[in-house]
Formats: structure tokens, C-alpha cells, sequence
């Protein structure tokens, strides 16, 4: 499967293609998000799903450093009602190959549900990724 990257306004980008399948799982999360790893900085995605679950697109919401990258609730909802979502799978890589999750993805993830189910747009899950290996918040029940 390959995906297109193209460039929107306010530094997001966004991968559209025609080949991409429903995601159902986590690991279906991950083999889309495996390509998006970055080993040199923290980087915060947003899969927007329609209803039948398949990929509308993959959009960089923010870009950090090494080890941190500020996620603001309102930039992830724009582009999440923008794209008329029906769910959403968020991800954020750890460069440092190790993807057990801080406090404060811990914290973000809680905070970020809370405001989702107020404006019915459910996140599905949370993927924290390397290139190699990933932890699903979902499959941990933290979602």
C-alpha cells in the first residue's frame, strides 16, 4: 500500500491513497502508521476513519523534539471535524524505540477521550509506534 503525502495549510500533512483497507485492530493501525516512524523527533498523528472504518486520512498534527510533542486538543478536533470523522485512532511515535507509554500520554490520552465523547467523535485508540514494534492503549485497556 502505498500513500501520498500532500501538504495542508498550518504545517499538517495529511496521506491520502485508494488502496487503503478498513482498520479493525491495532495491529491494522500500526501497518499504516509503521512507514510514518521518525527516529529523530516525537511526531503526534491523526488516522480520521469513516464509517465503514477505512482511512479518510493520516494527518500530522504536531511535530516535537526528541522526547516530547505538544498535542493541543483543539488542533487534533479541527482537522477531525474538518474531515466530517466518524472515529479516530491517534498515534505518536517514540524515537526511542521504547513504546511503553509516559504519564503523560497517559494523562493526554484521558484528556483527549474525555473531549472526543463530548463532541461524539469516539477515539477508537492510541497507538504509540516505532518502526519496528507498537503499544495500542486500546489493547491495554486505557481506552
Amino acid at each position: 500500500m502505498r500513500l501520498k503525502i500532500i501538504l495542508l495549510y498550518h504545517g499538517a500533512y495529511a496521506a491520502t491513497g485508494q488502496e487503503m483497507h478498513s482498520i479493525h485492530n491495532s495491529h491494522a493501525a500500526f501497518e499504516v502508521l509503521q512507514s510514518k516512524f521518525n527516529s529523530d523527533c516525537e511526531e503526534f498523528w491523526l488516522i480520521a476513519l469513516n464509517t465503514n472504518l477505512h482511512p479518510q486520512k493520516i494527518i500530522l498534527i504536531s511535530k516535537g523534539t526528541l522526547n516530547y510533542c505538544p498535542v493541543h486538543p483543539r488542533d487534533l478536533f479541527r482537522e477531525a471535524v474538518r474531515e466530517n470523522a466518524y472515529a479516530l485512532i491517534i498515534a505518536h511515535n517514540h524515537p526511542s524505540g521504547d513504546t511503553t507509554p509516559t504519564q503523560q500520554d497517559i494523562k493526554l490520552t484521558k484528556k483527549l477521550c474525555r473531549l472526543a465523547k463530548l463532541i461524539e467523535i469516539p477515539i477508537l485508540d492510541h497507538i504509540i509506534f516505532t518502526d519496528k514494534k507498537y503499544y495500542s492503549f486500546n489493547e491495554n485497556k486505557l481506552i
